[in-house]
């Protein structure tokens, strides 16, 4: 259904557009790694402060303590990630939008343009390349992205998306395709 929409676009045979659907941009086992170890820290204080207990006893508690949390929250991931800051997580997000970009970039000799998603961090984000941002300002990709975030808090995700890819469709075809017919 999407995929015949864009096939105008598929015509532009200088843009590559791509998009990138993840449930979430980072594993965050070394997230969950520090605050476990925190914790293990402020409960051995607590103990060291309030209570007498052995070293061995300590090292237990601390190796238990550090251990049940961090299976705790491997298995309970989304909770984690409900308790983070969002803008940390945007940067994770957005350091894997990066990533995912550079190495389309890498692979392609084409204008490249990416439709990233992350679905546990909530975040959207539409990456170009130097052409492309010469021609359309970063404001036009932003509304786009405003409105899908609008049908997705609609619970349209399927409308929206097509809607965002199609509004993406247009403008590149609309400042493309004159600049493809030029060259030729």
């Amino acid at each position: 259904m999407i995929s015949e929409k864009l096939k105008n676009l598929d015509n532009l045979n200088s843009i590559n557009f791509e998009t990138i659907f993840t449930t979430t941009s980072s594993d965050y086992k070394f997230e969950i790694s520090m605050l476990a170890v925190c914790c293990s820290f402020f409960i051995s204080f607590l103990l060291i402060t309030f209570c007498y207990v052995s070293a061995l006893e300590l090292i237990q508690i601390q190796l238990i303590t550090f251990l049940g949390i961090y299976l705790f929250f491997i298995n309970f991931k989304n909770l984690f990630i409900k308790v983070l800051p969002k803008n940390y997580k945007n940067q994770i997000a957005s350091k894997n939008a990066q990533n995912q970009f550079y190495n389309l970039k890498q692979n392609r000799k084409k204008q490249n343009i990416m439709f990233f998603i992350s679905f546990e961090e909530k975040y959207i984000e539409i990456i170009t390349d130097d052409e492309i941002s010469k021609n359309i300002p970063n404001s036009h990709w932003q509304n786009i992205i405003d409105e899908f975030v609008i049908s997705i808090k609609e619970n349209q995700l399927l409308s929206g998306y097509e809607k965002a890819i199609l509004a993406c469709n247009s403008i590149l075809i609309e400042k493309f395709s004159s600049n493809e017919s030029e060259t030729k």
